[in-house]
């Protein structure tokens, strides 16, 4: 029995041990949570270790700590970061600062402060005591409104315009000056290289260089070269026009002169002539307007367009647009001629030579020339010839009518008669002097004017008697008037 109680007595020796070691355990490991507590919450306005922006340690930083440090490190030192660009022999700095820079610092200090606070307690202590390897993004955004200027001043200091050749011909000689080969920057190309190499980092100093392309001159010399003489010519006169019909003949024959047309190109008569209006000089002068003819600014400038399309035709130039006068014209066989009215008609033809064409225009002792220079060979021996033939012809009528205030047996015309016409115009191509081809040009209708004359009415009033009394004769003598006759006349 003495057994028994000794064994009792070992167990609970041994249980009673064990317990206070349990306890003893439990109370240090709740020392040691709490220690752990307590440094962990001394990380609660830091940053754990090992956490970085853009490879700068944040470590035990507070977020006005790292604020700063960022700014430091990246706003302000940005602002004297400088973009290069190379043209020619020239460097354009572009200033950082001059584009406003802006890193997303507050954002990114805050997601370092709340980089693991949302781990367990342990986890919170095991980054604290060895570290993490967390390395956040800085953002870098910039404005570029500023961008355009520096390119707009590279492009001024860079870009040369081309010195265009010139042909000049007097008295059928041809001479012409050098040209001269122009420069460009791609702007667009420029700007996206600009834009891409424009960034954040701080170490690395941008060179770009800047896209430039040769301008070569619309008219080179080796171009103009290839007029080497006369193609075609025709003159029309206005011996008979006022002067300021002539006045408006001569300007726009001056508008016309040393034109050039490129292969392709396309001439405009409107264009090269303007707007016609007293401030350009152009006078007051006969018009068509719809059956009418009236006084217009301008008037006489059809008699050009008309002259050189003759000359446009006899060098086998098509027109591109092209319009016929309402009514015959005195300078011009119907279907033969071209009106223009500025807005609305224009007469154009396009160059389909393989070599440019120049165009002579003058006017001398009330003519008006237009020639047309360009490759002799290139004509291959043709000439060409533009005739109309009359395919109908609308006479008109003359109506007349009794008018009060016209002395009797005098006539005034209210509208003067014209005849109308249908015409069909087509070019003949000549080799050599043999024809060759004849192709239709166009089918144009002359409206007819029906005349409408007035005719006089009004009498005469007879003079009033006239009674003579003599004391030789007591009979009274009478003497009788003679009635004026009128004449017949026209105001034309």
């Amino acid at each position: 029995m003495s057994n028994e109680v000794g064994k009792n007595k070992t167990l609970k020796m041994v249980v009673a041990g064990t317990v206070a070691v349990v306890v003893i355990g439990l109370s240090g490991a709740g020392v040691y949570a709490m220690s752990v507590k307590n440094q962990v919450a001394k990380w609660d306005n830091k940053i754990y270790q090992g956490v970085k922006v853009n490879d700068v340690d944040l470590s035990g930083k507070t977020k006005e700590e790292a604020v700063k440090l960022l700014e430091d490190s990246f706003s302000n030192t940005i602002k004297q970061k400088k973009l290069i660009v190379k043209a020619l022999d020239q460097n354009f700095e572009l200033d950082y600062s001059n584009l406003n820079p802006q890193f997303n610092v507050q954002e990114m200090a805050q997601k370092a402060i709340e980089e693991g606070k949302n781990l367990s307690l342990f986890q919170k202590n095991n980054i604290i005591k060895n570290g993490t390897n967390k390395n956040l993004p800085l953002e870098f955004k910039y404005d570029d409104s500023k961008i355009k200027a520096f390119e707009q001043q590279i492009e001024s200091k860079i870009n040369q315009d081309p010195v265009n050749a010139k042909i000049s011909i007097s008295g059928g000689n041809i001479s012409i000056t050098d040209d001269q080969t122009g420069r460009k920057v791609n702007t667009e190309q420029l700007d996206k290289l600009i834009k891409t190499n424009i960034n954040g980092k701080i170490e690395q100093q941008t060179v770009v260089q800047a896209p430039i392309e040769e301008v070569k001159p619309k008219y080179p010399k080796s171009e103009l070269a290839k007029i080497d003489g006369k193609i075609s010519t025709f003159s029309t006169s206005f011996a008979t026009s006022n002067p300021g019909r002539s006045a408006n003949v001569t300007l726009a024959s001056n508008f016309i002169n040393a034109k050039v047309l490129m292969p392709g190109d396309t001439f405009s008569y409107n264009e090269a002539v303007g707007e016609r209006t007293t401030a350009r000089g152009f006078k007051d002068a006969a018009i068509f307007v719809g059956d009418k003819v009236e006084q217009g600014v301008g008037g006489g400038i059809c008699q050009v367009s008309t002259t050189l399309y003759r000359a446009a035709m006899r060098a086998g130039i098509r027109s591109t647009e092209r319009s016929n006068h309402s009514m015959p014209t005195s300078y011009s066989d119907v279907g033969l001629d071209a009106t223009v009215y500025w807005g609305s008609l224009d007469y154009k033809f396009k160059n389909t030579y393989n070599f440019p064409i120049y165009i002579e225009s003058y006017t001398s002792n009330k003519n008006v020339y237009v020639n047309f220079y360009g490759n002799i060979a290139g004509m291959g021996g043709k000439t060409y010839e533009l005739f109309a033939d009359t395919l109908a012809k609308y006479d008109p009528t003359i109506s007349k009518v009794e008018d009060s205030s016209i002395m009797e047996g005098q006539t005034q015309w209210d509208k003067h008669p014209v005849t109308g016409y249908k015409v069909q115009s087509y070019l003949v191509t000549y080799q050599n002097g043999k024809e060759i081809a004849r192709e239709n040009i166009a089918t144009d209708n002359y409206q007819k004017v029906n005349g409408v004359m007035r005719v006089g009415t009004k009498k005469a009033t007879p003079p009033p008697v006239t009674q003579t009394q003599t004391t030789q004769d007591p009979a009274a003598t009478q003497a009788t008037a003679t009635p004026t006759v009128a004449t017949t006349g026209t105001n034309q």
